[in-house]
């Protein structure tokens, strides 16, 4: 099938055992006017190895002196990129073999204002094999204040977008807490149109025991990195909080949990008020109980 180039990024970090089955999920696509860029953040297993054995023109492997942060070497795998569409696939998931041609298909059906198109994705226990859920979202058109409440439209690899629209936006980000699919999206939502192909074109593996690069120091202090989080979506989404404030309650939920468990608890006490001063309910009066049980 000919068409508009596209760009697929993957990231990744000690994935010998798993990355094999991510690169043949691209090499299998039906629409094959793609290039396919991985970036490895300093791996120490054999994934250089694996890579390097697949035999095909269209993988440009770029080996990194040290893992850098997950945005960073996103947004490289991007710098080196060519294609007029991006895309995203984590290196412990594969594309289904339509999954490029059918979202192609789609953005190219949509005028200028559609900055990107999402599809469905299914997740599975690595370990067995088994269904775990579908994640389908059905969001189209215009929708920016809809996805500042919950992240309805993440998951990376789902993503399809114009390459002006992506260099618009600045990439990924890598000042706010915590890496955020639902972040990026929320924000190419302010100004564009998305559009979905209503069909699981990704299975995605959870449970397979490998390293993940946000094993680098990501997680640590994580009820630190959720404060920066909620406050930076709080602050970027503004204008949307003003005009329907309780949309912001998840955002206030997840700072008085974060302060909560850090023990600031006049920080805490005060986003609990904030809440109840947002809508008064059984479910945010109990809160605090359910922040107790929290694991």
């Amino acid at each position: 099938m000919t068409g508009p180039l596209v760009s697929i990024i993957t990231i990744t970090r000690n994935r010998e055992k798993l990355i094999q089955r991510a690169i043949n999920s691209v090499l299998r696509q039906t629409y094959s006017n793609i290039e396919y860029i991985i970036v490895d953040g300093a791996s120490t297993d054999n994934t250089s190895h694996v890579v390097h054995s697949i035999p095909d023109d269209r993988i440009k492997f770029i080996e990194l002196k040290e893992n850098l942060p997950i945005a960073e070497t996103i947004n490289i795998g991007f710098r080196e990129s060519h294609g007029e569409y991006i895309t995203f696939l984590d290196s412990d998931d594969e594309y289904l073999p339509t999954k490029i041609e059918k979202q192609v298909r789609l953005l190219k059906s949509l005028p200028s204002e559609y900055g990107f198109v999402y599809c469905w994705m299914t997740y599975f226990n690595d370990i067995n094999k088994k269904f775990i859920r579908l994640h389908n979202p059905q969001l189209k058109g215009f929708v920016p204040y809809e996805v500042v409440e919950k992240p309805t439209i993440s998951g990376t690899p789902t993503y399809m977008f114009r390459r002006h629209v992506f260099e618009e936006l600045g990439g990924w980000r890598d000042n706010i807490g915590i890496i955020s699919d639902w972040e990026l999206a929320a924000r190419a939502c302010q100004k564009y149109k998305i559009d979905f192909v209503p069909e699981s074109l990704i299975n995605v593996y959870v449970n397979h025991g490998s390293q993940r690069m946000s094993d680098r120091k990501y997680y640590k202090a994580l009820y630190g990195k959720m404060i920066i989080f909620h406050r930076h979506f709080l602050k970027e989404f503004q204008e949307v909080f003003e005009k329907y404030p309780q949309k912001s309650i998840p955002h206030f939920y997840g700072l008085c949990i974060a302060c909560f468990k850090l023990k600031r608890w006049k920080q805490a006490l005060f986003y609990y008020k904030k809440i109840l001063s947002l809508g008064i309910s059984p479910k945010n009066i109990l809160i605090p109980l359910r922040i107790l049980f929290l694991k």
